[in-house]
């Protein structure tokens, strides 16, 4: 019973990384942007962005970029089914990409990243 009363040891529980992008990690990625030409058009789009709608083209297009930089994929919202799809196409054409959780609003309202007029 004495037992129960001892002290535990501590252990150190190492942080999990954030799952959504640093602002660092932004700047120095190739974005592409899976959102509609409306969506576009209407909230504007990052200096480093290429955009490549999530279509029936969507492969074929990303057959077309350099293979050798890297590449994180975003939507306007970060939508999680979306962004897989979109990530394992583009992994399958041979790209270094992953995708960019939270979406553009996250990017330009929480990490502050401005848009390209």
């Amino acid at each position: 019973m004495l037992g129960f009363f001892k002290k535990k040891k501590e252990e150190f529980v190492k942080p999990k990384k954030d799952p959504f992008p640093s602002l660092e990690e932004v700047k120095n990625l190739t974005i592409i942007d899976i959102r509609s030409e409306d969506e576009v058009e209407f909230y504007g789009s990052f200096p480093n962005s290429i955009h490549i709608p999530f279509d029936e083209y969507f492969a074929s297009r990303l057959m077309l970029l350099d293979k050798n930089k890297e590449y994180g994929i975003m939507d306007l919202r970060g939508i999680e089914s979306v962004l897989n799809e979109a990530e394992k196409i583009a992994k399958k054409v041979g790209l270094n990409a992953k995708k960019l959780k939270g979406g553009f609003f996250y990017i330009k309202e929480v990490l502050n990243y401005k848009v390209k007029n």
